[in-house]
């Protein structure tokens, strides 16, 4: 299958918490993310095809921002290399203007080099 992804995938050194936009539930932790999507570590298998509101904690030297939030659609979900996580990928439905920066700016300064 041919790569559709704009934007190329960088792990990241800093794991931001990922909660719901329904009674801020922990959904697990950020591991990459570009203005299109972003993949997260959970503790569980999350539900497919699932539209959240994604609340994504930000490191506090980057922005004034504490978190973005963004609308997006879980589209796939495997184990991941440690057997006692999971590995989901989210696509955004919508992100807002002023993320797109921010979130590049994320993964500039918090990417594996």
């Amino acid at each position: 299958m041919a790569e559709k992804r704009k934007f190329p995938r960088k792990d990241l050194i800093f794991y931001s918490r990922v909660s719901d936009g329904k009674g801020g539930r922990l959904l697990g932790y950020l591991l990459n993310i570009t203005p299109e999507g972003a993949m997260i570590l959970s503790e569980k298998p999350l539900e497919l095809d699932w539209e959240v509101v994604l609340h994504i904690e930000l490191p506090d030297d980057l922005s004034d921002l504490r978190e973005m939030v963004i609308p997006a659609r879980s589209r796939w979900c495997q184990p991941d290399i440690n057997p006692e996580f999971y590995d989901t990928g989210f696509s955004f439905l919508n992100t807002p203007d002023k993320y797109t920066g921010l979130i590049l700016r994320l993964v500039e300064e918090y990417g594996f080099r």
